[in-house]
């Protein structure tokens, strides 16, 4: 079983992406992720454990993004997300995914504040519920990406 931070952080990547590619999920924002090389950085903040940051590239295809490969890997993690709540102003999105799983001991609430265009993004998220209890009881994540060119 994965580390329940990687697992989150995949979940977390998994819907920010969905909500950049996937224009038939109707809860979730439309920004119109263009394909190519993208290049991650996270941060997570846990209470009593500190500041945790992430980088990573990532190629995304076309295809992936007409086949929702972003949510297909929230099934492979093994969480079933549901979007409410969903609000637009320009460029500005802000929803709140509950993702339920087997592995968790409650559902996890995460609340999404985030800015983004077809190349690039910045969100904010407020995560509770799920394993966060056994992390102090809320965990706070930033993530920026931006498209580097072609794969």
């Amino acid at each position: 079983m994965k580390h329940p931070l990687t697992r989150l952080t995949l979940i977390i990547t998994a819907t920010i992406t969905a909500s950049a590619s996937l224009p038939s999920v109707a809860q979730l924002p439309n920004f119109n992720m263009q394909p190519g090389k993208w290049s991650y950085t996270t941060r997570t903040e846990i209470p009593g454990m500190g500041s945790i940051p992430m980088s990573f590239d990532q190629c995304v295809t076309q295809k992936d993004i007409d086949e929702g490969r972003s949510l297909s890997a929230q099934k492979e993690a093994g969480m079933d997300c549901k979007y409410q709540d969903l609000k637009t102003m320009g460029n500005r999105f802000t929803f709140t995914a509950v993702c339920r799983s087997k592995d968790m001991p409650e559902p996890m609430v995460i609340d999404y504040d985030m800015m983004a265009t077809s190349t690039q993004f910045d969100a904010k998220m407020t995560m509770t519920g799920g394993h966060t209890k056994a992390m102090g009881g809320k965990m706070n994540m930033t993530m920026s990406a931006k498209r580097l060119g072609g794969c």
